[in-house]
């Protein structure tokens, strides 16, 4: 049985039972919630509009010697059980957000609020891009040496830019097992150094600016094994409900020919997206595939309209087809492909996705060359999509990261 504590309120201990879930964790505390519900001429009433606040509860396991602090903890559910014996209430809590440390006193003592210096991420991709610093070997004729280094340098690059001041990668590793039987797991790790403290709310927002730039360098490869934060001089561990990207387990070629540092440096310097507003669709273009294919035209289209809008170009999807389309000598007619892909945007928006009759009404600039086309397919705005993801590619790593060369391998 595990104990549970209220808003940093340690002097009263609940009895309580909890459940690790791929996304978060559910306790059921031995709790009466109806005690905070203010009574009424002596009445206590409740029903589909009551609400009770989020809290942070303290979860200590005797057994495992397992701390978890769960943050804004939400009430899912309550039940009462009355008995000749006893009568027993208790209410269940969720939350996707926590905190976790082996030692019980460390979560106790955490400031309030959190402020948060560094964010670090654990991944095998980092083994992958950097290899195992830590790691190596050495044979001869007569032995074979295997050392594992416990104070490996982190490689660092300056960023003071978009609140990073630093980031590291390196790595780490744990021995398991025993003599007979010794298994080493190396720990990729890859490092933010805040300029500014943030509180434990923001650190999603971080992570998931680091994921796009990551995707984007060694796509459909990163899995975010744990998460690590820096409190009070000491690193917790941290668990959010990140959306973990799907993985493809072929080799895919890094994007471009600079290291790992270096394009991150590049990114948190000319395309922070953390607070952008001009291109907040690069999560769904990047991240989120999960998509119809008539959201993806959408997201695409509006990413690029809100790129070339601000430099005042008005005819922006032919000019992007023209400039941003490396196929664009394929293309036989690109007034045309540019009229269609307008028609086909206006009609999402104005009409839905229904096309009616399975026809459009294209409007050139000279309307004497007007025409409809007719049995449009899946086919046919499949190829109008990928013409769009394709330039909103293009605009991300030759516009806006200022690459001449690139290769993203991957699809929407």
């Amino acid at each position: 049985m595990a104990v549970c504590f209220f808003n940093n309120d340690y002097d009263t201990k609940y009895r309580c039972e909890y459940e690790v879930k791929d996304k978060g964790i559910e306790v059921n505390v031995e709790y009466d919630i109806i005690d905070e519900i203010e009574s009424v001429n002596g009445v206590k009433t409740f029903g589909k509009d009551t609400t009770f606040e989020d809290r942070d509860i303290l979860i200590y396991d005797y057994k495992s010697k397992k701390s978890y602090l769960l943050k804004d903890a939400g009430l899912v559910g309550f039940s009462s059980v009355s008995s000749i014996a006893d009568d027993i209430s208790s209410a269940r809590f969720y939350s996707d957000t926590y905190i976790y440390h082996s030692n019980l006193d460390k979560l106790t003592k955490l400031s309030n609020p959190l402020r948060i210096r560094k964010i670090k991420v654990f991944t095998n991709l980092i083994n992958d891009l950097i290899g195992k610093p830590s790691f190596s070997r050495k044979s001869s004729k007569d032995s074979f040496l295997i050392e594992l280094n416990k104070n490996t340098k982190d490689q660092i690059i300056n960023i003071n830019s978009n609140n990073i001041r630093n980031i590291y990668i390196g790595d780490d590793w744990i021995e398991n097992g025993n003599g007979y039987n010794l298994n080493i797991d190396f720990n990729g790790h890859i490092e933010l150094e805040l300029c500014r403290r943030i509180n434990y709310d923001e650190v999603f927002k971080y992570i998931r600016e680091l994921m796009i730039y990551i995707e984007l360098y060694r796509p459909s490869k990163l899995f975010i094994n744990k998460i690590y934060i820096y409190v009070d001089d000491d690193y917790y561990g941290f668990s959010i409900d990140i959306n973990q990207i799907k993985t493809n387990k072929y080799y895919i070629k890094n994007s471009v020919s600079d290291n790992i540092l270096d394009f991150l440096k590049r990114c948190y310097s000319y395309m922070p997206y953390r607070n952008s507003k001009d291109i907040r669709e690069l999560y769904y273009i990047i991240l989120d595939k999960s998509h119809n294919i008539e959201d993806n035209f959408l997201c695409f289209y509006r990413m690029i309209e809100c790129y070339y809008k601000r430099q005042n170009i008005n005819n922006f999807i032919k000019y992007s087809i023209t400039n941003n389309y490396k196929k664009v000598n394929e293309i036989e007619d690109v007034d045309k492909i540019s009229a269609e892909i307008i028609a086909l945007r206006n009609n999402y928006v104005h009409s839905g996705y229904y096309i009616k009759k399975k026809s459009l009404q294209i409007k050139m600039d000279d309307s004497s060359k007007n025409y409809t086309v007719s049995d449009i397919n899946i086919d046919w705005i499949y190829d109008r999509t990928k013409i769009l993801y394709d330039i909103v590619i293009d605009i991300v790593f030759s516009r806006m990261l200022l690459y001449k060369d690139y290769k993203y391998e991957k699809n929407f």
